[in-house]
This record gives C-alpha cells, structure tokens and sequence, in this order.
C-alpha cells in the first residue's frame, strides 16, 4: 500500500474529513487530496505531523518494515563476514582486494535502503533587468535534491556564467542573482503554480445537501481569470483509488457566468443546484470540478485548458 492509499485509510478510521485534516496540518484541502491520489506525497515534516495526528509511527505510515531491513542488513553482514574468513584462509594476497569489494557492496546495500523519493518537480523563472535589457531563466528542479531536470531561457547567462557546471538549481539562481546585482541589476524569483494555488472554491457551511450546496469562488492572487459556465460532478472509486466522472441523469443546469471575472474583493458566491443534472447523491466523497481561462500575467503553464475543483462528501 502506497503513502496515499495509507492516508486515505487512517482518515478514514480517525472518521476525519480532508477538509479537517487538511485544517489540523494546515494545508489546503486539495493537498490532502492530491496526498490520497499519489499526485504528489508530503515531505518529512508533514509525514511527521500526520503520523501524530493519526497516532501511528513514522514507519507505519509510509509502511517502512524496518524489522525486514534490521535482519536483510544483519544478513548481509554475516555473509560478508564469511566471506572476509574465506578469503583471509584462501590467500593473504588477496587481502586488498576483497577490502575493495566489501567497501562496495557496503555501498550499494546503503544506496538501497535509502528512500528514492525526489519531492515533485517544481519550475521557478528568474526575471532579471541589467544594462537596459531583460532577461529570463528557467529551471524544473526535484524539490528534495534541487537537481535541475530542465533549463533554459535566452542564451545571455549561459554564456556568461557557464551554468551547466552547476548540479543544484538554488545555486544556479544565486550565480545569476548575484553576477546582476554586482552589475546595477535587480533580479525577481517567480514559481509557477497550479490553478488551484491562485483560485480557492469552497462549499459555504451550512449549505450542502444530497441535491445541491451554495459555492463560494474567490481569488487569492489579483489576475484577470475568466469562468466560464461549465461544471461536472466526480465521486471517488476506493478501488482505483480515483475520481470518476459521473453519468449525466438529466439537462445540463451549469454555471451560467459566461467569462464572469472574480477578483480577491469581489468573491463569487452561486447558489448551485445539480440534481437536474445528477439527480439525488447517494453517500460517498465527491468533488465539483470548473474549467476557467486566463487571459495574462499568470504563473502557469500557456496554452493549456485549466480547472479548478472543490470536493465534499455525502454522508447519507
């Protein structure tokens, strides 16, 4: 069982919604969801704080069998033990060697045990002004290691600084910071984000039945996004561990807001009715899923269709 499917599970058994858990460790509530998705997983300090939580070690949450560890490694040990007896008897001569080749395997037993885990990839874009002229670069690096996977940008700090030198992108970004900044120029860090970390849709408390709810759409950051009046319903499969798109039961009743724009003092609230389109919920988690539009300025990827959703659960 992977570190999702296992927070889905002791959610469920500490009967916590995602949007507690998501406000007992401070996140999002589409974090704890892409968490039970395997979209993307928590880092150490979250793991830590949700083995608390759910009051389970570190070890049972992200099911690390470290008994089966302790005795492969013992295992190990005794084997090359063995073997050091066998060779010292054989040949003193090849004393040097076989020293060589357990240091190696030493090596290799360590690199396995070790977690894998990169973190996701994240890409920052490093906007610089100097002598009169502006200038980008671009770097999609794994969040744990800040080894870069991808760069680029116009070519006038590759060909200054030699960047491919460097394997850690933080660094790179300080090179470049810094050659500007001793050179009259300013430099601005942006990361690219994901819709939803620009656009909050919640379900009003209160409001939500097996028929319908009052959704709430508000921006966190000022950008000019459009909404347009489309919207589906999804529930979640245990099985595939996955929303699924449900069935349409009727006419299509979505948002009628045409390139409605909502602004962070100008939050949207509709009185939303889906039962036209769904009839009745039965229980189960679900989530209400929008697609939007971007006209400029905004920190994600071009050229792409976008939504943002809000999940809810039924409970009856």
């Amino acid at each position: 069982m992977d570190i999702g499917n296992k927070i889905f599970e002791l959610r469920k058994k500490n009967n916590l919604s995602q949007e507690q858990l998501a406000e007992k460790m401070g996140v999002a509530r589409q974090t704890i969801s892409k968490w039970e998705l395997g979209e993307t997983s928590p880092d150490l300090k979250q793991a830590k704080e949700l083995s608390k939580i759910f009051k389970v070690s570190l070890d049972e949450l992200v099911n690390n069998d470290i008994k089966d560890i302790v005795i492969e490694k013992v295992s190990n040990t005794e084997k090359l033990s063995g073997m050091i007896l066998k060779t010292i008897k054989i040949s003193l001569f090849v004393i040097p060697i076989a020293f060589i080749v357990i240091l190696l395997l030493l090596v290799l037993v360590n690199i396995g045990l070790k977690s894998k885990d990169t973190g996701r990839e994240i890409e920052e874009t490093i906007y610089c002004q100097i002598y009169g002229e502006e200038h980008t670069y671009s770097i999609t690096y794994q969040e744990l290691t800040g080894i870069p996977i991808a760069m680029g940008g116009d070519s006038y700090f590759d060909d200054i600084l030699n960047l491919d030198q460097y394997n850690d992108a933080h660094q790179i970004f300080n090179v470049i910071n810094d050659y500007v900044k001793k050179n009259g120029g300013n430099c601005e860090m942006i990361e690219e984000k994901e819709l939803n970390d620009l656009v909050d849709m919640q379900i009003k408390e209160g409001t939500l039945t097996n028929e319908g709810a009052t959704i709430l759409i508000q921006e966190k950051e000022d950008y000019d996004i459009s909404y347009g009046e489309s919207f589906w319903l999804e529930k979640y499969n245990a099985k595939t561990n996955s929303f699924q798109k449900l069935d349409l039961s009727g006419e299509n009743c979505g948002f009628n807001l045409p390139a409605y724009s909502v602004t962070p003092e100008k939050p949207l609230e509709l009185k939303q009715n889906w039962s036209c389109m769904y009839g009745k919920l039965k229980k189960g988690e679900y989530r209400l899923v929008k697609d939007v539009f971007f006209e400029s300025d905004i920190p994600v990827s071009p050229n792409e269709m976008y939504y943002i959703w809000v999940e809810f659960e039924i409970d009856s």
